[in-house]
């Protein structure tokens, strides 16, 4: 099972994320023209294209005489042979049968093709030919998300009106009966404290609540539930002291005793998103539970659901208009019975004032002055913010491995899938990015590493993540900052705006791509002068200063990891994915996806699997350039009479250079030296001595028998 992506991250933030692509779009439009283009190509003189033209028409017509000649020549050959043999001229009726004998031939060789075909498109072993197009049933529900989609905005924005119509109902009938209310109980409050301590009391600071804590009262049943979970909690760290001390017990007598069964594995705690669940599943039971919705078939606003709402809000404001009429009133009681009591009043300094001198530290800001805009152009004009292509992650094509299984039962680790890459990026990178609770609530995933030989998609993955989740991309690859933000102090604003930026404006990914070279080992003679170690200090520090709520992902990108020094690369990346080469079902997936995408159609004449077979060893990006270089605007037109065949694809896959079975082993060797990959390493040594020691059990019992 996959976990999908919820269409919400993109669509709520629809209207945003069109303002700043039109943003975008404006600045690079200034940009553009004043960047220097290729080399272009010298104006042709009208002599010299009439000699182009006239050269190639004579060479059309030397082609269609040379092929009229040779069906004379044709014809005299075939005319001279059957004087030779001495055949006999056929009369009509004998010409006539041979005629008839090979048309119902051929006919019924064609009704014999088409029988095959829709026998294997029956039975599920060749695309049924007039599944190609959509169906009627695919464009009705086409159409009708697209109704429910204009639908769900108008109800949205008469939703919006009706809360603000609401409101200022409430406000205008409500609320000077909410009001004099309030005022009412706070003078209750003040006669009562007056009576009961003979001076009137403090006014609570409006940092705190104000008036609104005086008359916080809860039922009983909230205070039974705040009770019942704080003795959960307790009986929660109890039983974890007592499974420290079995923990450790166990350890011992391990130690003393070598042949003690083992224990039955972890168990997982209780998740943390279980309470917001379970809140609002009460919640919904509460409110829709019994609620009648058989009128309500269009799915339109509940008036009364808002004007509970909307009371809350209007009581809020009324309450803090409300404090600073009784803060008056309360100093004018207080002035009152001190003149007739004749003490001095000593003044309180306010919460404000005395948290004024406490406060700590906080971030140097290196760009006080400046907008968000003006930080968010220059990183447009220095090539660091880019605009991202748009990829969804559906396009990145796989299948599962179906022999994992068995593999692991033989004793070998199979390699990851495409689809197990893809599941981890929406994991690690889509949901968290995509949802603000999900980011906070989850263990923190502050970078992860995507490792792989050359073409197996980490860069078109990095698009994927800014496509499904609306971020912005910055690009702080080493070849990219060459020339930009010289010295220690350019170096230390660069990182200063591009994290500030990201924040204000989440979600935003950081793209690295050769992220080896950040922390090379030995910075080659060649590379020296680019300085590609420029963010080795300054990118660890500035990961440790991001928050949980800060939705920002640093993304690296290598294909030669193992250029890198290890420990560092590791300290920096928290997650390391390992994208291998793609399997026969992937590569299989893959040529389907790429051959329909470029206009292609797949017939019986085409032997996709032949293809994925013979494709073994060549990446994604292989793939992809064969297709595009095969499908060209020629050969689609030639296509109906000339359908497709693998060998047209084969002979272009062949010129490139394939990955190669020595670089796998380099990047398997260097990934077993990350953390992740030693843990794997001793899961796997575990296990094959388990296997040892039950297989040797197995041979002391049938000895003793």
């Amino acid at each position: 099972m996959e976990v999908p992506i919820p269409r919400y991250f993109v669509n709520q933030r629809a209207k945003a994320l069109k303002e700043r692509q039109q943003v975008l779009s404006e600045i690079l439009a200034r940009v553009e023209p004043s960047m220097p283009s290729g080399p272009s190509r010298p104006a042709m003189l009208r002599d010299e294209a009439v000699q182009l033209v006239q050269m190639a028409e004579r060479m059309r017509q030397g082609r269609l005489r040379s092929k009229f000649m040779w069906e004379i020549r044709r014809d005299e050959e075939r005319e001279r042979r059957a004087r030779e043999s001495g055949a006999k001229e056929l009369d009509r009726e004998q010409a006539a049968i041979c005629i008839q004998k090979v048309w119902k031939g051929c006919l019924q060789r064609r009704c014999t093709k088409l029988e095959r075909q829709r026998e294997m498109a029956f039975i599920g072993m060749a695309p049924d030919p007039k599944a190609l197009g959509l169906s009627a049933a695919m464009l009705r529900a086409q159409l009708g998300e697209e109704f429910r989609h204009l639908r769900q905005a108008d109800y949205e924005a008469e939703y919006q009106q009706a809360m603000v119509s609401i409101r200022e109902g409430l406000y205008e009938v409500e609320g000077p009966d909410m009001r004099e209310e309030m005022k009412e109980q706070l003078r209750q409050w003040f006669i009562e404290c007056h009576d009961l301590t003979g001076r009137f009391p403090e006014f609570p600071d409006e940092e705190i609540g104000g008036s609104s804590i005086l008359f916080a009262e809860k039922t009983p049943e909230q205070v039974k539930a705040e009770l019942d979970l704080l003795e959960a909690e307790g009986q929660r760290k109890k039983d974890k002291k007592k499974d420290k001390e079995k923990t450790k017990e166990g350890k011992q007598k391990k130690g003393k005793d070598k042949k003690q069964e083992e224990d039955e594995g972890l168990k997982l705690a209780l998740s943390k998103f279980l309470p917001v669940i379970s809140e609002g599943f009460t919640q919904y039971q509460t409110i829709w539970g019994n609620q009648d919705e058989s009128d309500n078939f269009e799915q339109r606003y509940e008036p009364e659901l808002i004007k509970a709402q909307k009371r809350k809000e209007v009581e809020k404001e009324l309450r803090l208009q409300v404090d600073e009429l009784m803060r008056e009133e309360l100093q004018r009681l207080k002035l009152a019975v001190d003149r007739e009591e004749g003490k001095p009043r000593k003044e309180k300094k306010s919460s404000k004032q005395q948290k004024g001198k406490k406060g700590g530290k906080k971030e140097k800001d290196l760009t006080p002055d400046r907008t968000l805009d003006s930080l968010y152009e220059e990183l447009v004009l220095q090539g660091i913010l880019k605009q991202p292509q748009r990829v969804q992650l559906a396009d990145y094509t796989g299948d599962f491995c179906y022999l994992g299984t068995t593999l692991r039962m033989a004793g070998i680790e199979p390699t990851p899938s495409v689809m197990d890459i893809r599941q981890n990026i929406t994991l690690y990178a889509i949901l968290r990015l995509g949802s603000p609770t999900l980011h906070e609530m989850a263990p923190q995933v502050k970078s992860v590493l995507l490792a792989g030989p050359a073409g197996t998609g980490k860069k078109m993955l990095v698009h994927t993540v800014c496509t499904e989740t609306g971020a912005n991309l910055f690009d702080l690859s080493p070849d990219n900052l060459v020339g930009k933000y010289p010295g220690k102090a350019g170096l230390s604003m660069l990182m200063h705006v591009v994290f500030k930026v990201a924040r204000l404006m989440q979600p935003s990914v950081i793209w690295i791509g050769n992220a080896e070279k950040t922390f090379y080992k030995k910075v080659p003679k060649e590379e020296k002068q680019a300085d590609p170690k420029r963010l080795k200090r300054d990118l660890p520090k500035a990961l440790k200063l991001l928050k949980p709520e800060d939705r920002v992902l640093l993304i690296g990108t290598s294909d030669k990891p193992y250029a890198a020094d290890v420990k560092t690369l590791c300290k920096a990346y928290e997650r390391i994915l390992l994208l291998p080469r793609p399997d026969y079902a992937s590569r299989y997936v893959t040529w389907q996806r790429l051959i329909k995408k470029h206009g292609g159609t797949i017939t019986t004449a085409l032997d996709v699997s032949a293809l994925a077979k013979l494709s073994d060893g060549y990446s994604q990006g292989h793939l992809a350039r064969a297709v595009q270089m095969a499908l060209t605007e020629r050969r689609l037109l030639q296509m109906p009479k000339k359908p497709l065949r693998a060998g047209e694809f084969l002979q272009l896959l062949a010129k490139a250079d394939p990955i190669y079975s020595e670089e796998e082993k380099t990047l398997q060797d260097w990934y077993m030296k990350t953390p992740l990959g030693k843990k794997r390493l001793k899961a796997a040594q575990e296990r094959a001595d388990r296997k040892e020691g039950k297989g040797k059990d197995k041979k002391g019992k049938k000895g003793k028998k």
